[in-house]
């Protein structure tokens, strides 16, 4: 049984005490400007102004339309390039406003398989629970790649798992009013009639929500698993186990989520052999998985070119700053030798950063 506020959320999205949490979160978050340009920096004013109290009067009159979002592409940890869809700010406090009213409804029912933005929950949580699974006998994994999750999420049914706990429809309007803002891509506007832009602070929420029956389908299947967003790894004992598993899930995402397997990078393999939010499994011992090294090595030599242009006290800065990001990180493996090997390697490659700097002053 929902409780009896349940229908009154969208009052409680625009209480004060809300909306100022939201916007300090974004504050916090800081971030690039939407499609109107308006800064993190410039917001207050805009509101002193008369921008909150017209967007309140709209949001009250079910009138306000959400703008598209603006398109940019970053790189991925392990290399590609990731989509993003970057709001106005005002959208982001509204999503941020929204997504604080819902995670209290949603997020104590979520799996506890499930590591990806949730409170107090994060990946390395979710690595050690995968070394842990493994110390069961689990040999081999299931290595499973959904084809472009985000962009691909299916509107009707992400807002039929919504009303399982939302009744509320102005709420729910407004929600589907964001699925559907649309992207601008080069000055062009694209519309949107599927996916969940990444970008926007609602958006982890929103993949939760909709990847949770997929969580509950593999427990109820009696699987041992983790998931991290779009990213889930099964662990079996066999291998024949592992592609009767990889086909039904394969099936179930296709029928049940309208989500597609990219058959190509999901596979069966000794766990060994996986690869896991940038690790791999060796022996029960978590381990640097090759292309988390390569993209390592390939990020710290843009960063120590000597070809960069700046000071060599910023490089050294973005140096150890990468680096700093990087062992909080990764540093949970057991790689002695390999943190060995990186630290000859990085010592030879930190010279050229100084002997650049010293030609640039004696020129």
């Amino acid at each position: 049984m929902q409780p009896a506020f349940n229908n009154d959320l969208f009052q409680q999205l625009l209480e004060p005490e809300n909306l100022h949490r939201a916007w300090r979160q974004v504050k916090a978050n800081k971030g690039a400007a939407g499609i109107d340009g308006m800064t993190i920096e410039a917001f207050p004013l805009w509101m002193q102004q008369g921008g909150w109290q017209l967007c309140k009067s709209q949001l009250e009159r079910g009138e306000y339309q959400p703008s598209a979002v603006r398109r940019v592409e970053i790189d991925k940890p392990d290399g590609g390039k990731r989509k993003l869809g970057i709001p106005n700010v005002i959208d982001r406090v509204i999503q941020q406003a929204i997504a604080q009213i819902l995670t209290p409804l949603f997020d104590p029912f979520f799996s506890t398989n499930s590591f990806g933005f949730r409170p107090n929950r994060n990946a390395k949580q979710a690595v050690l629970q995968v070394r842990d699974i493994i110390k069961q006998k689990r040999k081999f994994a299931v290595d499973v790649d959904l084809s472009k999750f985000f962009d691909r999420v299916n509107h009707d049914l992400l807002m039929t798992q919504l009303r399982s706990k939302v009744q509320d429809k102005r709420l729910l309007a407004l929600i589907g009013k964001y699925l559907r803002a649309g992207v601008m891509v080069n000055g062009q506007f694209e519309a949107s009639f599927e996916g969940v832009p990444q970008g926007g602070p609602l958006s982890p929420l929103l993949s939760n929500i909709m990847l949770d029956s997929l969580d509950k389908e593999l427990e109820s299947r009696g699987h041992k698993f983790a998931r991290y967003a779009d990213d889930f790894i099964i662990l079996v004992k066999s291998i024949r186990a592992g592609e009767r598993v990889l086909k039904s899930i394969t099936q179930y995402l296709a029928t049940k989520l309208k989500l597609a397997v990219n058959e190509q990078k999901s596979q069966v393999v000794k766990v060994g052999q996986s690869k896991f939010l940038g690790f791999t499994f060796n022996r029960g011992k978590i381990q640097w998985h090759a292309k988390t090294l390569r993209i390592f090595k390939q990020k710290m030599r843009r960063l120590t070119n000597r070809n960069w242009g700046v000071s060599m006290g910023y490089q050294l800065f973005k140096v150890r700053q990468y680096m700093q990001g990087w062992i909080n990180y990764f540093g949970i493996a057991n790689a002695y030798q390999g943190c060995v090997d990186l630290d000859h390697w990085i010592r030879r490659r930190i010279p050229y950063v100084l002997l650049a700097s010293v030609a640039k002053t004696t020129d």
